[in-house]
């Protein structure tokens, strides 16, 4: 349940930090959290990685 949790949080990273370019105004805020979310997610997955293998 993790690693899910896991490789969505990394998808979720990506796509709000690809999707930041839309408002250039706050995009360095976009991409702050965005990376965040990502590291999160490489976390998670990572946590989730013995239980996985």
């Amino acid at each position: 349940m993790l690693g899910a949790a896991g490789v969505f949080g990394v998808m979720a990273g990506m796509a709000g930090s690809f999707f930041a370019s839309w408002v250039p105004n706050r995009a360095e805020t976009i991409q702050t959290a965005a990376g965040i979310i990502l590291l999160g997610g490489f976390a998670l997955v990572g946590w989730a990685m013995p239980v996985m293998m």
